[in-house]
């Protein structure tokens, strides 16, 4: 608690001073806390604080600075377990439009990126409220479940380059240890997608898999959006593979979903299959807001893989309302007999089972 403290006047000092060398600097940020209590005497909690301070310094740099303040406690069996992961610098990173600080008036604009930061070579094109369909690889997260810039954990040499023309743009990023992706991001009138390169493959993030740099994995999404009076569609789809043998793991995964918004009403459907599962994560979102502060909801999420024990992943049963700017929710969560954490409020923490209440607030 101590660090953290010592993070919040940090920052408050650096509020003070950065406006004295930029132009524009805000300060934004998340705060979620949930506690969670389920039968057998077992019940756990969480606090997350993601405090982000963005400095525009003139009109072709902006520098951001984003942290993270993390804790969690656990009791089972009536013996507690707390963890603080204390605070660390999260993303820390300098974007500079270098054609316009060149002045130079071309048809191409390029943007470079450099510090720590994920790249982020997504559309997030999925239509559930979680993702379930689109990265979550189970039981244990296999590597194609992961998105394209699931990529090494020291981000602290990182940079990227963005280079973009007309209605579409090109990508490259590195962290100068060998790994590297390439993606072409743009759209037409409803549809907008993404094509990915990654690599070499990094297995999970962490190991490289041994992969050359023709051996990677290769990506494509594409989501559709449209509105017709009152009813608003949307459907996403996506595809990887690897170009490299990841026996005993899978070799191409795919995704597809579905989404429908009338007037208060909303349901969203999705599925994930692979190699060896055709039909592998299943998720059915359906809400309706009475209120325009007030959400019920209900989140069913599904394992189809082969190895699974039971269909049934979980179901998320939520009330939530809006209290100005912070997000009240109470909720229950069925779980399945394999006991798979799901993801709750977006996928921002995860419920095993059992009654859970959250607060979550953004600034």
């Amino acid at each position: 608690m101590k660090k953290l403290w010592m993070l919040l006047i940090a920052l408050a000092l650096l509020v003070t001073a950065v406006p004295m060398f930029a132009s524009d600097v805000t300060f934004s940020g998340r705060m979620i806390w949930a506690a969670n209590y389920d039968d057998g005497d077992a019940a756990s909690g969480l606090v997350r604080f993601r405090p982000k301070l963005t400095a525009k310094v003139d009109d072709f740099n902006t520098l951001v600075a984003e942290f993270r303040a993390e804790g969690w406690n656990v009791v089972d069996a009536v013996v507690p377990t707390a963890i603080w992961t204390g605070v660390r610098v999260r993303d820390l990173y300098l974007t500079t439009d270098v054609t316009g600080a060149l002045g130079l008036d071309l048809p191409v604009t390029i943007k470079t990126t450099f510090g720590q930061f994920e790249p982020g070579f997504t559309d997030w094109g999925y239509v559930s409220e979680s993702g379930w369909e689109n990265y979550f690889g189970l039981p244990f997260g296999d590597w194609n479940n992961f998105l394209a810039d699931y990529g090494p954990l020291d981000k602290q040499m990182t940079a990227q380059v963005d280079i973009g023309f007309g209605p579409a743009a090109f990508h490259v990023y590195s962290d100068f240890l060998g790994f590297m992706m390439f993606g072409l991001s743009g759209g037409f009138g409803p549809v907008t997608g993404w094509v990915t390169y990654q690599a070499p493959i990094q297995l999970g993030g962490v190991a490289n898999y041994g992969a050359t740099f023709g051996e990677g994995i290769l990506g494509v999404e594409a989501k559709y959006t449209a509105e017709f009076g009152d009813i608003k569609l949307g459907v996403p789809v996506f595809f990887r593979y690897s170009l490299f043998d990841m026996a005993p793991f899978e070799n191409f995964t795919y995704g597809v979903g579905a989404s429908v918004d009338y007037t208060m009403f909303h349901v969203a459907a999705g599925l994930e299959g692979d190699e060896v599962d055709t039909l592998d994560n299943v998720v059915i979102d359906v809400g309706v807001k009475p209120l325009e502060a007030l959400q019920l909801k209900a989140n069913t999420y599904l394992n189809l893989a082969e190895a699974a024990t039971s269909v049934l992943a979980g179901v998320d049963i939520q009330a939530n309302y809006m209290l100005g700017a912070a997000k009240f929710m109470v909720g229950y969560v069925i779980g399945g007999d394999d006991l798979i954490p799901i993801p709750i409020n977006g996928d921002t923490f995860k419920i095993t089972n059992g009654l859970y209440m959250a607060v979550d607030i953004s600034f």
